[in-house]
This record gives structure tokens, C-alpha cells and sequence, in this order.
């Protein structure tokens, strides 16, 4: 109710404002000085007309040392006294949920299976774990098996049935694979071929714009991949032949092929013009038989699948250690089961985006279903 006169009438609303405000200002005071000598007994606080009631003793406020308790003990509400207590902190405002733990594969029970026959001739077993045990169907030889599969390099997923197709507005659709479990398919059987050259083991392109002979790419294993060549290294000089980019592509074919053992001086600058302060490197290479890799053709067509959708023909490339019945067998439905992969079941020398040619792989598996023979 508010009572007004000429001179002397006054607001009663407003007096009791003021009156909260003041209130406010020392309270205040006291959380910045953190002063015995400033205390409020039963106080009623107004915070955005929140009514919080704080009741606390003289003996409490003295406990408060620090004025991070003190504002605690202030503002927290009819419970102050309860909070305070030591072992009863807790974070106010939100959540932050942790991500758990990546599981490594050496913190795995680390198993090995039966050697194998692959490419023609036998191959060593490959180390697997289990990251967890499936209680569903246990995969069995001639059963239908969906499985999701993450390829890892270097601890990044870089190839994925999980996210295997890419839809507008950056949204993925995953596709998981579909095969027959228990026997490779045929072109795994068959020996690998591949054409040899003498030479550095380089494949090299002339640019016209930039108007340099550069380095498209190096055979794995090969004297130019030996010596550290890389893809976009510009080749400035062989055998003392500069102003290489006026060249016919066949004359510098002649200049870096020859008879096994013989060497061949080649100058590059490191990363190419595009790289500042580029390095420039002398290299005495002796060539050797290296293979030509041919190029990649649809990486799962000839895979035995289960046909329609997930028969692996539109998804991701498919490492070869999928089709190797001793690294899934034993799984169950539910399971996870994380292999080692050498070069040559994964993407051999042809590598899959960012995975370079030659690499050593992780391949992640995760059984969903199984369909028995019997009733496949």
C-alpha cells in the first residue's frame, strides 16, 4: 500500500526496495572481504523475486576461509549448512559425460590364428582380441554373416561401413556388410600378378602450368620410396639432364629406367614450388624390378557377398582380412573383435584414401546377425 502527501508523504514500496538493496550491497561486501565482522542472521534474499532463505551461525561463518565457500554458503539455498560439509561438494550447473576409454588392442587377451592360404601360398596367422564377447549366434562356416567394420590407421577410422554412404546436408547412411562366412573368395585364392620395370620405382607427370616434372606417386618398397620420395616432389635434374618439363615423357622414361643394379643421380626439391623454402636433394638411386600397380578397379565386385544392398559392392573397399575365416572365427552375435592387419590384407599396394600404399591397419568388426546355413 502506498500513502502519498504534499511534502513529507513518502513510498513505502520504495522504502522497503531500498531497504533490499542495501541489504544486497553488504552482502555482498562480505563475500569480498570475507570479514567475521559482517554476518546476516536469517536472512531473506530476493534473486529475481526467488525467495532463498539462508540461516547459518556465527560459529559457520567463521569455518568459511575462503570466499568461494562463503558465496556457496550465501547463495545455495535452505541446504547451506548440509553442502557445506566436507565431502559433499558438487559441480552446479551441468554435466559433462566422458567419452570412454579407446580400447587398444594390447590391453587385449591377445589370440592367433591357424595359418592360411592366401594370394597362392601360406600365409602366417594374424593377432586378434576380443573387445567384447557376443552372447548371440556363434558364426559358423557356410552361416550368412552382417558385420559393421572400421578400418584405424594410426588410431583415426578412416574407412568405415558405419558411414559408408554420405547424403545431403553432410547426413551418412551406414551400410553394413553382408557375406558367406567360412571360405575366401576365389581371386583371393589366385596368386597376385603384377608387372615389373627397371627403374627407381617413381611414376612422374609433367605439369604444364607450372611447367616441372613431378613425382605422382612411388612403388612401395621401391629405391625412389627408399630414399623418402613422396607424392608432388618436383624433379629438378637427372643425370645431369636439367629443363626436364621440355622433355618428351619417353626420353625421361629412358633417363630413369635401366638394368637392375645400375644407379641414377635425381635432384628433387622437397613438397614442390608450392612449398616455401623447399628443400633440394641429391639422391644416388640404384634401380631395381619394381612392381607396377595397376589401377583400382571396384574393390568388393568379385567378393562373395549375400547379394541386394549389403553384398559390399556400393560400400566401402573391403580389406581381405574380413574374408579370412580364422580372424572372425568363434564370434558370436553382439561381439566386437579387433585384428592386426598386415599390408597385404589390407589394401596391399594400391592403399584406399588416406591410407598410403604398404600400410599395416587396424580392422575393427562388430558381428550383427547371423543366419545358419540351414536356414540361409
Amino acid at each position: 500500500m502506498t500513502q502519498k502527501g504534499k511534502a513529507n508523504d513518502y513510498d513505502y514500496d520504495d522504502d522497503i526496495n531500498n531497504e533490499r538493496k542495501e541489504s544486497s550491497r553488504e552482502r555482498m561486501s562480505a563475500c569480498e572481504s570475507v570479514s567475521n565482522d559482517i554476518f546476516y542472521d536469517d536472512v531473506d534474499y530476493d534473486v529475481n523475486n526467488v525467495s532463498k532463505n539462508v540461516i547459518m551461525s556465527r560459529r559457520d561463518f567463521a569455518a568459511s576461509t575462503t570466499t568461494a565457500a562463503l558465496i556457496s554458503a550465501l547463495f545455495v539455498g535452505e541446504n547451506a549448512r548440509e553442502i557445506m560439509k566436507p565431502g559433499n561438494a558438487e559441480a552446479i550447473g551441468f554435466q559433462k559425460e566422458l567419452k570412454p576409454k579407446r580400447t587398444n588392442i594390447n590391453d587385449l587377451n591377445i589370440q592367433s590364428s591357424e595359418p592360411f592360404e592366401f594370394r597362392g601360398r601360406e600365409h602366417a596367422g594374424v593377432e586378434f582380441g576380443d573387445q567384447k564377447v557376443g552372447d548371440g549366434k556363434v558364426l559358423v562356416d557356410g552361416a550368412l554373416a552382417t558385420i559393421h567394420f572400421d578400418v584405424k590407421l594410426r588410431g583415426l577410422t578412416v574407412v568405415s561401413t558405419r558411414t559408408a554412404r554420405t547424403l545431403g546436408g553432410n547426413r551418412t547412411v551406414s551400410e553394413p556388410l553382408q557375406f558367406s562366412f567360412g571360405k575366401l573368395p576365389t581371386e583371393y585364392l589366385k596368386p597376385l600378378k603384377r608387372k615389373t620395370v627397371n627403374g627407381i620405382g617413381a611414376e612422374v607427370r609433367i605439369d604444364p602450368e607450372l611447367g616441372e616434372l613431378y613425382v605422382v606417386k612411388v612403388s612401395p618398397d621401391g629405391p625412389a620410396a627408399k630414399a623418402g620420395f613422396q607424392a608432388n616432389d618436383v624433379i629438378l635434374e637427372i643425370d645431369g639432364q636439367k629443363d626436364l618439363a621440355n622433355l618428351p615423357i619417353q626420353e625421361i622414361g629412358a633417363l630413369l629406367l635401366g638394368p637392375v643394379e645400375t644407379s641414377v643421380d635425381v635432384t628433387i626439391k622437397k613438397g614442390g614450388s608450392r612449398v616455401a623454402n623447399a628443400a633440394i636433394e641429391k639422391y644416388t638411386l640404384i634401380r631395381e624390378a619394381t612392381v607396377i600397380v595397376p589401377k583400382k578397379t571396384t574393390a568388393n565386385a568379385n567378393a562373395e557377398g549375400g547379394g541386394g544392398l549389403f553384398n559390399g559392392e556400393t560400400g566401402p573397399a573391403v580389406p581381405p582380412i574380413i574374408f579370412v575365416p580364422g580372424a572372425l572365427d568363434g564370434m558370436k552375435v553382439g561381439g566386437r573383435r579387433i585384428i592386426k592387419t598386415p599390408s597385404d590384407l589390407g589394401y596391399a599396394d594400391q592403399g584406399e584414401g588416406e591410407i598410403p600404399p604398404g600400410a599395416d591397419i587396424i580392422v575393427e568388426v562388430e558381428l550383427l546377425d547371423v543366419v545358419s546355413p540351414t536356414t540361409a
